[in-house]
């Protein structure tokens, strides 16, 4: 996103008409239509949620204009963020950015619009010592608080000029073919300017508080219920014979999310690869940035005969790793609440941010572990 001067102001385009209905007894939407018949957006609140859903629709951007263009949502509140905005690293901690600084060296700044917006996975938010407000997106997208009390995100753009960054072409993507690159051809685009429909979720809070009001929305947008369908004539068996199912004896911590549940077919019936995460950094949360205790043997019904700690990637034991690794002379200094190879009972501690990868074997019972997901 470079304006075609650096310090240019957003063109704001005006809402032409704004539409109530009541979807159900859940849900209640707002549509709103603008002096461009190519925007929409989509406001949602949904019961007993503690955000608001706005869906965008933009598409496909007009060019017959010859003018380029680079569309932002920007939303805008009373927060007074003084020029700091937050913005997540790949879905785990979060950033602290300041508008128009870095932390390291003295900015130069020429371009103040480009040159402040951030890659965002997951989230961003801003806040001061009396409300927060943050925003959990569906796709990676750029972000920025260009002014004190703003969010803008990057939602759609269609361009006619290369912005020198290495592509090469413009960004004018489009729903036809291309003709060939030269030499062989003009590298062409046909048809008309793609439609891009995405999702924010609007959540708000206390002073203070912006990460652990996006944290809880964070993986609930990213993993989203996955619904299954089947048919069948009157009198057919239905593969389905169970309507719900969990390995779960007991619901987990609310801080930790288990993000790798893996039957490992290659070994056994009764083997998996289990990788649980904790969801929140330090003194984000006065009680869930806690270290916490998981015991494992509730992820299963089956009584586990076999624990073994692996790497991130579970390719190695944990502690073989460790052994081989170089010692850092400072590396002493990194002190932690709980070692690794502690795993009493089948119980361990997640420090804050921390992943933790196992490879666990269940007791064989006279039906496999893996009967009751493959029955389902």
């Amino acid at each position: 996103f470079r304006p075609s001067k650096p310090n240019e102001t957003l063109h704001t385009i005006k809402a032409t008409n704004v539409s109530r209905r009541e979807i159900s007894d859940l849900v209640d939407e707002i549509k709103i239509e603008y002096e461009f018949p190519w925007i929409e957006h989509y406001l949602r609140l949904y019961k007993g949620k503690s955000y608001v859903e706005m869906e965008y629709k933009i598409g496909p951007i007009p060019i017959n204009d010859t003018v380029g263009k680079e569309v932002v949502t920007q939303y805008k509140c009373n927060i007074d963020n003084n020029g700091a905005f937050f913005t997540d690293s790949n879905g785990r901690e979060f950033q602290k950015r300041v508008r128009s600084s870095r932390p390291t060296w003295k900015l130069n700044e020429t371009e103040p619009i480009a040159g402040n917006f951030y890659p965002v996975n997951a989230a961003i938010y801003i806040e001061d010592s009396r409300k927060s407000f943050g925003i959990v997106t569906d796709r990676s997208q750029g972000a920025s608080s260009l002014s004190d009390g703003s969010i803008s995100m990057m939602v759609q753009r269609r361009v006619l000029a290369d912005d020198s960054r290495g592509v090469g072409e413009p960004l004018n993507e489009t729903d036809g073919c291309v003709s060939p690159y030269p030499p062989y051809g003009d590298a062409t685009r046909h048809g008309e300017g793609v439609i891009v429909r995405g999702k924010h979720r609007l959540v708000t809070g206390l002073g203070s508080s912006g990460a652990s009001i996006t944290r809880k929305e964070m993986d609930e947008a990213f993993s989203e219920p996955l619904l299954f369908f089947y048919s069948a004539d009157q009198g057919e068996e239905v593969l389905f014979r169970q309507t719900s199912f969990s390995l779960l004896q007991s619901v987990l911590p609310k801080n930790v999310m288990l993000l790798t549940f893996q039957l490992l077919r290659h070994e056994d019936a009764n083997s998996f690869l289990i990788r649980l995460g904790h969801q929140y950094a330090r003194d984000e949360h006065f009680e869930l940035s806690k270290p916490v205790t998981v015991d494992l043997q509730k992820l299963f019904k089956s009584r586990i005969v076999d624990l073994v700690e692996k790497t991130l990637s579970g390719n190695r034991n944990r502690e073989d790793w460790l052994s081989d690794r170089l010692k850092w002379t400072r590396y002493s200094q990194l002190k932690r609440i709980d070692q690794y190879n502690e795993q009493r009972d089948h119980t361990i501690i997640l420090n804050p941010m921390e992943i933790r990868t196992f490879h666990i074997k269940l007791e064989a019972t006279g039906a496999p572990a893996s009967s009751s997901i493959s029955e389902l």
